[in-house]
């Protein structure tokens, strides 16, 4: 399965090449681990957001990992790590800025947040719920 979140202008972009609203997909994988009997699943099939607008990505899972992390790949490009449960010292300071995540360890959720989401947001996002590269 495999999860989609679209970004477009809120007004006519002067990226366009129409010079009409342009949108973007950003596709959202889930990435489903197992470790000892644990998995992860991001049970969403789309979203839609406006450029600049807020959205969460949503990340859930079973088993008792407590170790999270958020993961981006740009297209031709190996993933990267953007966001982890349990330091952010390795988290490139621009993903610092505009994504967060929340972890409700009850619920066990570990959703991702992108504030004034961008276009160049595009990217295919994954939760693990442990280093995977």
């Amino acid at each position: 399965m495999i999860i989609y979140l679209s970004i477009y202008c809120k007004e006519a972009c002067t990226c366009s090449l129409f010079h009409s609203n342009f949108t973007v997909i950003i596709f959202l994988s889930p990435l489903i681990e197992m470790i000892q009997g644990d998995t992860v699943t991001q049970p969403s099939n789309s979203t839609l957001v406006k450029e600049t607008e807020s959205t969460t990505i949503h990340c859930k899972y079973d088993g008792t990992s407590s170790y999270l992390f958020w993961y981006i790949q740009d297209p031709n490009q190996a993933p990267q790590l953007i966001l982890s449960d349990y330091s952010q010292e390795d988290i490139p300071p621009w993903f610092r800025n505009r994504f967060s995540a929340s972890h409700d360890k009850t619920e066990k959720t570990f959703h991702l947040n992108i504030i004034a989401a961008v276009l160049s947001d595009s990217a295919t996002y994954f939760c693990a719920l442990r280093l995977t590269l």
